[in-house]
């Protein structure tokens, strides 16, 4: 019989599909979000950590929300630390949604948090639906979002405000073939321009969503219905050429914008074949989180290798050719198993390190998005084994009813307790350092806390545990050099600002130049009353960043000092080039035009402070509005 809305000659995967009943639909859906909310309630209480103040708390550009439009065409003003972080790091979507939050709720962290809580909601219903049409099964697609949801891999995308970006990409991801699903379904146009459409934006939520055109080829191969491969092929073909063509129109526009691809970091080992064993070794360790989701950090630590040999990349490799082995397996026994599993390694590809990404090896937010197709596996596996027990006897249904409430008690446990590490800073770096002892990121963050407790001796501390682990650590040993300034210690604070800068030098061939320590040796010349070096460490610091904002900002002080206004004006106006949103530069300069007595470019800095200046600066926003500005 011929079905509504749909012409006679289309073969439709769910004609093969078992017939289901929806009427447990709104109740699964209802749990799923009870029990979601309930797990991640405490995450709510949770501060700003890490590069949350970089992207949200210090970055004064998401405080008006006329500022968006700069957010996909100027993407220096995603962050307040530095401005090259817009040209790494490209994620309108997500600074635009801090914009959003910032208009509602200020700088209170539970209202960021809360957003990351309902868009991890979202994520897990629009899986849910993604499962139901796979399998046509309401029960499997309960199991999987469930699983999806109470996944304790998942907690550092939910719990770190930062991450939201994996959060907007999975909704849109899911979205997207949903409605490439329902193009299948009705051979509707309007469907494949919609998934065409929110393909796009899955990719400016978030770049590691650039598998979609494989998962969508992956998707047809497997739905082909015994037809010859070549026929399916003449028969996708433009389908997938078109979801190629707006991926590559993102990567183009992309790079148009911010003039990068990726980050300039050098291979992890020094060569490309040592990278690809460390990645090796990190998708072993990503199975096994998915698998045994324990031992939970913040960096993660792969040391060089250069040998297939090495123990630890063969038992990798066996880890990887067994999951490859399972893969086939079901490609002949359930195709939709086949390819959620296969999800996993197409989804893997963007984040395996073939364009090295600066930070780290792994993190668990790298694999929020493809930990669904294992996921989505093993909820339709649970579902199977629950059935088929079902059929045996009362005991045996109520066991495995009993082991799957037991599973997601255990995970709901962890996602409790592992939300408190995420309670503020120094718990966040405290609980890295505890798992991590020897990551130097992990110590220097606990270093940088101990120094904002003006505990400078505990600061010192881990930061020489950080460079002890990574002598070439440049930011840990300026940090130490910081550290000595507050304390006072000035001769200290230049011998290891000097040393930074030394290493610096010697790692200057493995990645650009840091003109943060430029920056700041300059700084310390200042508070020793050696001007001069001061401006000559401030000058290197613009040269090696044109974009440097702060830098220009204490040159434009330096001259005015100098009672040189000219150069002084122009190394302000350089600064608010660099960074329109720098609050402090519009400040000086305006005072500097209002002693000159240019009363209108003063007025105009000044209204631009007011818009831009946080809450530091609320004594002197006071007082000029008593202005009238």
């Amino acid at each position: 019989m011929k079905k509504e809305g749909r012409p006679a000659a289309v073969v439709n995967i769910k004609d093969y599909m078992p017939k289901r009943d929806d009427s447990n639909l709104w109740t699964h859906l209802f749990v799923l979000l009870v029990i979601l909310v309930a797990v991640y309630y405490n995450s709510l209480g949770n501060g700003f950590v890490a590069d949350d103040n970089g992207f949200v708390k210090d970055n004064t550009s998401i405080r008006s929300l006329t500022n968006i439009p700069d957010f996909f065409f100027s993407p220096k003003s995603m962050a307040a630390a530095d401005a090259e972080w817009g040209t790494i790091i490209y994620r309108p979507l997500r600074t635009a949604s801090y914009a959003i939050d910032y208009a509602i709720f200020g700088l209170k962290p539970y209202g960021y948090h809360l957003v990351n809580l309902l868009l991890h909601m979202g994520a897990s219903v629009s899986l849910y639906f993604v499962v139901l049409s796979l399998f046509n099964i309401p029960g499997a697609a309960f199991l999987s979002s469930l699983l999806f949801a109470l996944h304790p891999v998942h907690i550092e995308a939910v719990s770190w405000i930062a991450s939201r970006a994996d959060l907007i990409g999975m909704i849109l991801f899911n979205l997207t073939l949903l409605s490439y699903f329902r193009y299948k379904e009705y051979r509707s146009k309007g469907y494949l321009v919609i998934s065409l459409v929110l393909s796009f934006l899955a990719y400016i939520g978030k770049e590691t969503m650039v598998s979609l055109p494989a998962l969508i080829i992956t998707y047809d191969y497997v739905t082909r219905n015994r037809r010859p491969v070549l026929d399916t092929i003449k028969a996708n073909f433009v389908n997938w050429l078109l979801f190629s063509a707006v991926c590559l129109a993102y990567m183009v526009i992309r790079f148009n914008i911010t003039g990068r691809m990726s980050t300039n970091q050098g291979w992890w080992g020094g060569t490309a074949y040592s990278n690809f064993l460390m990645m090796a070794e990190a998708t072993a360790i990503y199975l096994r989180l998915m698998v045994i989701p324990y031992g939970f950090t913040f960096h993660y630590i792969i040391d060089p290798v250069y040998s297939l040999f090495d123990p630890g990349v063969m038992v990798s490799v066996f880890a990887i050719l067994l999951s490859i082995a399972a893969i086939i397996y079901f490609h002949f026994k359930q195709r939709m198993v086949f390819f959620s599993l296969l999800w996993f390694y197409i989804a893997l590809v963007p984040i395996a390190n073939i364009v090295p990404i600066s930070f780290s090896m792994m993190a668990e937010r790298y694999i929020y998005m493809p930990s669904a197709g294992p996921i989505i596996a093993a909820g339709y596996g649970l579902y199977y084994a629950y059935k088929k027990l079902s059929e045996k006897s009362a005991f045996a249904r109520r066991a495995a009813v009993a082991v799957i409430v037991l599973i997601f008690f255990i995970y709901s446990v962890e996602i409790i307790m592992r939300n408190e590490d995420y309670k503020d800073e120094f718990a966040f770096y405290a609980s890295a350092v505890r798992v991590s002892p020897a990551s130097p990121p992990s110590n220097k963050g606990l270093a940088d806390q101990y120094f904002n407790r003006k505990e400078y001796g505990k600061a010192v501390f881990y930061y020489e545990k950080a460079i002890e682990a990574d002598p070439g650590y440049v930011e840990a040993l300026l940090g130490e050099a910081l550290t000595y300034r507050e304390s006072g210690e000035l001769e200290k604070a230049l011998a290891a600002a000097k040393k930074a800068a030394f290493v610096e030098e010697k790692v200057a061939a493995l990645k650009p130049k840091n003109a943060l320590i430029r920056f700041n040796l300059g700084n310390i010349y200042k508070e020793m009353g050696d001007l001069e070096s001061a401006r000559a460490e401030w000058e290197k610091a613009v040269e090696l960043n044109p974009e440097y904002s702060e830098a220009y900002n204490h040159l434009g002080i330096y001259y005015q000092l100098k009672n040189d206004y000219k150069n002084s004006i122009l190394m302000y106006e350089n600064s608010i080039r660099a960074n329109p949103f720098n609050a402090e530069t519009h400040y000086n300069v305006a005072m500097l035009y209002d002693a000159e007595g240019a009363s209108e470019k003063a007025r105009a800095h000044y209204k631009s402070f007011i818009e831009l200046a946080g809450p530091e600066y609320g004594d002197v926003v006071e007082g000029l509005k008593g202005r009238n500005f």
